[in-house]
């Protein structure tokens, strides 16, 4: 996200203190020594206080995306950074992805509420740590010392379910505006083929797909799956590329990165991201892809495999709301509009949406 937003910000400045494994990432300033070296810690307690104090200097505003800043000051929670910030009359901008604001106390509470599970039902699976009491506690200081300094924020109310006591901009993605690499690929259906991909099967319902796609090959149906899993983000947008039904998370109340993608790519998407649950989705977004609880993965799967014909339109569907919502130019003129009202003092944040 840090790199899709500043592609999409004229004269932005990229900084990154984490290695990327996923993505060929070049950060405009990224950390030089690798996880590995001895002296990793040690550049990063040296470097961040330096490129703070310059970047204060130099830039009109800055955008936080996540819950880690420039200090390692874990102990305030950003306090004396965005305290600092906010005395040289630089706006702060919080950009939410998820675990980095989302409460999995409330997360439960939701689910106990609709009898819905969510991206929270088995996170205790991914770690125990995101069940304890502890992080829950961290998630409420983080929220409170966001919302008391940051001018703006761009988050999902439902998805990222959090303490933050200001109203949220929606979650937008900044994918390449790039024209789609085979447009031509519904003319051949001879095999319909189906990719899934993954960076948390439990927690993404990779359990159901693959339960899914075993009982229709079982029933005789003919069609190409491919399941990915720790592969480079080149991979899985080649898979794309071809793919006919991409099948993204089933817990989760909006698209994710996967799902944008894929819907960027020019598939027929299924996933559980439905405008009824998560508020911030816009209107219509449910006719632009598959919306497939989690229990059903296989019945929408199978119908979609039965009626091939309805797949291009879906995809034509999803592919525009692509270009208006999750690719640079769309979706970069609306950051840009929150950006400039920021930056001239006539930003009023919306009202706390639960």
């Amino acid at each position: 996200m840090v790199l899709q937003i500043s592609a999409a910000i004229p004269g932005s400045y990229s900084v990154s203190f984490t290695e990327e494994v996923a993505y060929q990432a070049k950060y405009d300033h990224p950390l030089r020594t690798t996880s590995r070296s001895r002296f990793r810690l040690a550049e990063r307690i040296l470097t961040g206080p330096v490129l703070l104090g310059r970047l204060m200097n130099q830039a009109s505003g800055f955008i936080y995306v996540g819950a880690t800043g420039f200090l390692l000051a874990d102990a305030d929670d950003r306090e004396f950074e965005f305290a600092f910030l906010a005395k040289k009359g630089r706006p702060i901008v919080c950009y939410w992805c998820g675990s980095d604001i989302r409460s999995t106390k409330k997360m439960h509470e939701l689910e106990a509420a609709t009898g819905m599970p969510n991206i929270s039902t088995y996170i205790g699976e991914r770690s125990a740590l995101l069940e304890s009491a502890e992080w829950d506690d961290l998630k409420r200081r983080i929220a409170t010392v966001s919302s008391r300094h940051a001018s703006a924020m761009f988050s999902n109310t439902v998805d990222h379910l959090s303490y933050l006591t200001m109203g949220t901009e929606p979650f937008l993605y900044f994918l390449a505006d790039e024209p789609l690499k085979n447009p031509g690929k519904f003319a051949n259906l001879s095999p319909i083929r189906v990719v899934h991909a993954t960076t948390a099967p439990v927690i993404k319902g990779t359990p159901l797909v693959r339960a899914a796609v075993a009982q229709l090959k079982a029933e005789g149906y003919e069609f190409e799956y491919r399941e990915l899993i720790g592969v480079t983000n080149a991979e899985v947008k080649e898979a794309l590329a071809n793919a006919h039904i991409a099948l993204n998370q089933f817990y989760g109340f909006s698209p994710a990165v996967f799902g944008v993608e894929a819907l960027a790519a020019g598939c027929a998407v299924m996933m559980s991201a439905d405008e009824n649950v998560e508020s911030d989705l816009p209107a219509g977004s449910n006719e632009c892809w598959v919306v497939t609880k989690h229990h059903e993965v296989y019945s929408n799967l199978k119908r979609l495999l039965d009626d091939p014909s309805q797949l291009e339109k879906i995809a034509l569907n999803g592919r525009a709301w692509a270009e208006k919502y999750a690719m640079r130019a769309g979706a970069g003129a609306i950051m840009m509009s929150t950006l400039n009202a920021v930056l001239d003092g006539t930003y009023t944040a919306p009202e706390v949406r639960q």
